[in-house]
């Protein structure tokens, strides 16, 4: 435990691969209960494959980068990983709202572009996250050991001693967790952003999720907020739509919640619509009496300066500090 501690918490950190990594292994024990169990019995060594590691590394990176969140200090020398990622999804088109809707050939494609750049030859510099994972502090020097596994980069896998896989298999839930917080108060050095540890932790969005504030809203809204159309025409599909991306925020507030027309919530997607803005705040206010669980997600947001006042607090980070672009109406009510 004292190893791992070290490791997670000491070692020098550029980016957060060391974090990933470990995630990666917790999630190999999750995943593979049985058969560890079967190999600690025998005493044989437990195999996981680079591409096993690649791959959990591009979904977990994915929705970081989904999320704007920064890897590293220096925005002009991004880790491999996200330039991979930036090259293979997000510089094509809008992403999907989970990495499970990815289609299956960019996934392999980018799984093979990390197996080259971040999990390649041990001497290459830029490709150090499985054999420097291991190294340990001494003083000002940084000491290789092998305390948990042989990196074998031959068959391109790592082979874990029995005894250190009984520890991470043990203590599975635990490690995970004191993980995703230090990979948080790093990220957090970096740039604050709300719900921070949800986003490392599940970072999955479940549109069932809305279905209760969809129920509320419903009662009280019958047309589009952004252009205005009638949801009682049998062609209109209603969505509810976060009006400060949920990628930003990663909550489901009411008072960010708006129910829009398909072709509207979908040409809106993760952006900013600026010339709502004081339509959004007109309706809270209008409303906030006559809807109870709006009026409490109100009260939440307000920080003693008034929610409008925060609501543009976190409208100007999620533009300015994130990287989010403000769409035109225009462009929101296009095709119709």
């Amino acid at each position: 435990m004292r190893e791992f501690i070290g490791i997670i918490t000491r070692g020098s950190k550029s980016n957060t691969y060391k974090f990933a990594l470990a995630r990666a292994i917790l999630d190999f024990c999750k995943n593979n209960d049985g058969f560890i169990r079967e190999c600690i019995l025998s005493g044989r060594q437990i195999q996981i494959d680079y591409a096993y590691l690649a791959e959990y590394f591009i979904k977990c990176y994915w929705y970081q980068e989904k999320f704007r969140i920064r890897q590293n200090f220096d925005p002009a020398k991004l880790p491999n990983i996200i330039q991979i990622l930036r090259e293979e999804f997000f510089s094509r088109q809008s992403q999907p709202a989970n990495y499970d809707e990815v289609p299956t050939e960019l996934k392999q494609h980018a799984r093979d572009k990390v197996l080259r750049q971040v999990f390649g030859k041990e001497k290459n510099s830029t490709s150090q996250v499985v054999p420097r994972f291991q190294n340990i502090r001494h003083g000002n020097k940084s000491v290789k050991k092998e305390i948990f596994y042989v990196n074998d980069e031959k068959n391109h896998r790592i082979l874990f001693r029995p005894t250190a896989m009984e520890f991470f298999a043990r203590y599975r839930v635990i490690l995970d967790k004191f993980v995703v917080l230090e990979w948080a108060k790093f990220l957090e050095n970096i740039r604050s952003t709300p719900g921070i540890v949800s986003k490392i932790e599940e970072p999955r969005f479940d549109r069932r999720s809305l279905q209760p504030s969809q129920k509320i809203l419903e009662k009280f809204f019958y047309n589009c907020f952004y252009c205005g159309c009638s949801f009682e025409h049998p062609k209109i599909v209603m969505h509810v739509d976060h009006f400060i991306p949920f990628s930003f925020l990663f909550n489901n507030e009411l008072w960010n919640l708006v129910l829009a027309c398909k072709n509207c919530n979908c040409n809106k997607s993760d952006s900013l619509p600026l010339e709502f803005k004081d339509l959004l705040v007109a309706r809270n206010n209008s409303f906030r009496k006559k809807i109870a669980p709006l009026d409490y997600s109100l009260r939440k947001l307000d920080n003693g300066n008034g929610w409008e006042t925060e609501m543009n607090r976190l409208y100007s980070s999620c533009a300015l500090d994130f990287g989010f672009s403000e769409i035109k109406k225009e462009e929101i009510l296009k095709t119709k």
